[in-house]
Order: structure tokens, then sequence, then C-alpha cells
């Protein structure tokens, strides 16, 4: 018999026989637990690791060498430092990559039908209607999270001097929500209220606090579901996951924060240049022309929204399973977490965050040494 126990090294959960597809499971602390039962004369070992909240004390201090790690892992790149260049520890992985195993790439996502649902979008002559009749900004600034590796704040900074931008949230705070809306932007009480607001600017800032491959929160998907250009940052294939070429309006793409201000102005007084930006949302008849994206939506079964992650925590499952009682061995690629650091937008605004950058770079190394010395393989 094959088990499968994934979970904490220090503390092992009761054993409950099922099979891969209908599995256990158990979160204990920082870790997810599982248990899988094959029909095998052997018995195997791995753990499961939620790199969400995986910190360097929560590994095995031994590991014997056909032991399998697995990690799932949904978050921002820079909340665990030493998996960075730590990632070949893992036999299989999930994570935003591409290359992971189980790829959560689109898990932020909402759905196809959302994404080009005009019904769920303002047109461009009542957006410009708010911005007279309830002092709007044309753009939407949404951040708690400050003093991020990109320079975020930085940069917004900079361009919030050549054209008006309305600020929630702890950074660079200059407006309140209304007040159906909760003070912790981030965290709104009313979602419904709160995504009709956001959907009545006409762009939304989408400035990544980290850039990686593959690595695009679940506010740019949310800003084209809602019909509100983005204004992006991040991912620097993010190219490969636009519905349009001209989706979005890439930050990269300008010489400093003043182009790209005159850009957006320019953009947002003409109804016939800002619903250029919009086509998934306005053109009836094949609104999507990436057609690796609509392939990519319809393979991931993309209309069961609510239960993904659920979704995608039990197909990792099973993979690791079916993977270990198959007796593959393997490592995770370092390709899986291609970030750049530092890596800033033109313009040489964000200059002052690079003492942090070089603070993280040098925190990253120091957890992978830690690491390569505190665990120890045994036979």
């Amino acid at each position: 018999m094959l088990l499968l126990l994934l979970g904490s090294p220090r503390h092992f959960c009761s054993i409950v026989p099922v099979i891969c597809g209908a599995m256990g499971r158990y979160r204990n602390n920082k870790l997810l637990i599982v248990a899988a039962v094959f029909v095998l004369a052997l018995w195997i070992y791995g753990y499961l690791f939620d790199g969400a909240k995986i910190t360097l004390n929560d590994l095995p201090k031994t590991r014997k060498y056909d032991e399998y790690w697995a990690l799932y892992y949904d978050s921002s790149p820079n909340d665990v430092p030493f998996l960075l260049q730590s990632i070949h520890l893992f036999n299989f992985t999930s994570s935003f990559s591409r290359y992971s195993d189980i790829p959560l790439t689109l898990q932020p996502f909402t759905s196809l039908e959302e994404l080009i649902n005009y019904k769920l979008m303002y047109t461009y002559g009542q957006k410009s209607a708010f911005q007279k009749n309830i002092k709007l900004a044309p753009i939407l600034y949404l951040q708690s999270h400050c003093n991020t590796l990109t320079g975020r704040e930085l940069y917004v900074q900079q361009l919030g001097r050549h054209i008006a931008i309305d600020s929630y949230g702890a950074c660079l705070k200059n407006k309140s929500l209304p007040g159906n809306i909760a003070d912790d932007a981030t965290n709104p009480r009313d979602i419904r209220n709160f995504y009709d607001f956001v959907s009545k600017y006409k762009f939304m800032i989408v400035y990544e606090d980290v850039v990686c491959e593959d690595y695009i929160s679940s506010k740019f998907w949310k800003s084209l579901t809602l019909g509100v250009v983005p204004i992006y940052f991040g991912a620097t294939n993010i190219r490969n996951y636009l519905p349009n070429p001209g989706s979005a309006i890439l930050v990269e793409d300008f010489a400093k924060p003043a182009d790209l201000a005159q850009f957006i102005q320019k953009v947002s007084n003409s109804e016939e240049s800002y619903t250029s930006f919009l086509l998934h949302k306005t053109v009836d008849f094949y609104p999507i022309t990436n057609q690796p994206l609509v392939d990519y939506l319809f393979r991931q079964d993309i209309q069961y929204v609510e239960n993904r992650k659920a979704r995608t925590i039990a197909e990792f499952e099973c993979y690791v399973c079916a993977q270990s009682s198959a007796g593959l061995q393997k490592q995770s690629a370092e390709r899986e977490f291609t970030c750049k650091l530092p890596h800033f937008p033109p313009g040489n605004v964000t200059h002052k965050a690079m003492p942090r950058v070089q603070s993280f770079i040098e925190q990253v190394r120091a957890e992978a040494a830690e690491v390569e010395k505190m665990i120890e393989f045994i036979g």
C-alpha cells in the first residue's frame, strides 16, 4: 500500500484512508495536510506545503532521498523570500508560474462571460458625466501595501503631478470611499457597491509589488471585467495574457510618468480612443483576439468560478498522488520563479526603492543558504 501523507513534520494527523480525487484535507497551522491511499505494496511519505504561510521553521530538519515535497503557492513571490532561490527543493509545485505542474496563473480570473459582458460597465459618456458631476478623477488608485520592491508608490506619486488620480487605501490616500463602502478599501463590506463604484472610473492603476513572469494579480482581471482600462506594470509577459493587443496601457511603453499622463489624458478626452481599449466589451463577434487565452480559459473549465481554488488544490493533490505513486523523481525548475530584481519602470523616478530591493535580495540569499544548511538528507 502506498501512502502519501502530506502535512506537518511535527504534528502528523491521524491517517485517513481515502481515494485520490476525494482526498481528506486538513490544515495544521501553516501546512496543508493530506492523506491518500493507493493499492501498492510500498509506503512513501511526503509533505504538501502551503507556500502562502510557510516559514523556515516549518521545513523538516531531515529529509529522506525518496521523500516527496510539494508546494502550493498562490501568493505574491515576495511574501516568502527563500522560495525565490529554493524552489528546486520541491518535487511538485502549483504556483502562478506557467512552468509549474498545476499552473495558477489565471486562478484570479473571474469568468469569460463576465469579461465580455458589456452590461457590467458604464459607457464613456456616463464615466465622463461622473467625472463632472461627482468629481471623479480619470484614474483610480487603490492600494494599502506601500513601500514595494517596484517603487509603486513613488511612480504613482510622480504620475499624480501630471494628471489627477483618486487614491484610496493607505498609500498616497487623498480621498475617502463613499459611506456605503468600508473605510478599508481592500476589504469592502459591500462588494457589489464597491465594484459599482470602481467601474465609474475610466482608468485603474494595477502596479504589481514584484515583477515576475506570469505573476498577475486579481486586480488586473477585475479592472478588465468592470470595463476600466488598466494602467499596468508587472508581469514581463503580460502581453501574452491581454484579451486584445490594446486592452491595457503598459507603463513600460513610456519613457517617463509625464509622457504616460499625457497619453492617458488624450485617451480620456476621446470616446473613440477610449473605447478602443475595451473591445472585449464592445465588440459582439470575436471580442477576444487572443485565441490562446480563450483556449486556456475553456480548458480550465472557467465557469466554476466560486470553487476554483478548492478545485485547483484538489487537482494538485491528485496530481502529486499519481506522480509519486508512479515513482516519478523530479525537481522544480529555477525558471518557475523568473523574477527581476531590481526592475523599475522607465523614468528613473523609483530609484529611492533600491535600498529596500537590496535588503530583500540579501534576505533571499541568507534564507536560501540557511535552508541548504538546515536540511539533512538521510537514507
